[in-house]
Formats: structure tokens, C-alpha cells, sequence
């Protein structure tokens, strides 16, 4: 990749990352019970939206990997749905950002769903 491509992808994935709901910055984040009582420094956004820039395509190159797996347990397990749904669970579910309170250990990061 060129130099150029990088920083072009570096930006919009910072950029989704900021508009996300999840992520602490939008405006009327379900993230946080009390909005008004949330304060991070400005450091803590920067290292969650870096942290978030590398996190996101690997959480969704797993997810992704998790669905293609997910399809060949149905055809292996004969269209047994149990099996099916805990491989897609374990893999698609789970944080696809790292948010300023997982910055700060005040929340978990959870790269695997429920299995």
C-alpha cells in the first residue's frame, strides 16, 4: 500500500470509528447510563480511536471468518441449529470498537461473544 492509501485508510477508519454510537462521542450515546457524568481526557479518545483503528478490521475479518465457519457447521452437523449458533455467537458477538471506558479498565474488552 502506498503511503497515501494508508493515511486515506487511517482517516476513514478514524472517522467511522468517531461516529459510531457506541462509541462514547456521539451524541446521544446509548453507551454510558449518565452522558453528563462521562469526562474522558483527550488522550483517552485518541487511544481508543487508534486502538479502534487496528481492533475493528480484525474484528471483522474474525466475524466474517466466524459466519463462514457458522455455514459449515449447519452442513456438518446436518442442519443442527445448537452447534450453528454458538459458533456464530462466539464470533460475530462481541465489541467490533474499543471505547474510551475500555481505554481507562473501567470496561472489559470483549473480542469473542458468548459461547
Amino acid at each position: 500500500m502506498t503511503r497515501t492509501r494508508i493515511l486515506r485508510f487511517a482517516t476513514t477508519t478514524l472517522v467511522v470509528a468517531l461516529s459510531l454510537p457506541g462509541f462514547g462521542v456521539a451524541a446521544g450515546s446509548a453507551a454510558s447510563v449518565n452522558p453528563s457524568s462521562e469526562h474522558h481526557s483527550a488522550m483517552t479518545y485518541v487511544g481508543s480511536a487508534l486502538a479502534s483503528a487496528v481492533y475493528f478490521p480484525a474484528k471483522v475479518v474474525f466475524a466474517a471468518g466466524g459466519a463462514v465457519a457458522s455455514g459449515l457447521t449447519y452442513v456438518a452437523t446436518l442442519g443442527n441449529p445448537e452447534p450453528t449458533r454458538k459458533v456464530w455467537d462466539a464470533s460475530v458477538e462481541g465489541d467490533y470498537v474499543v471505547t474510551p471506558r475500555m481505554i481507562e479498565g473501567r470496561e472489559d474488552v470483549d473480542f469473542v461473544g458468548p459461547s
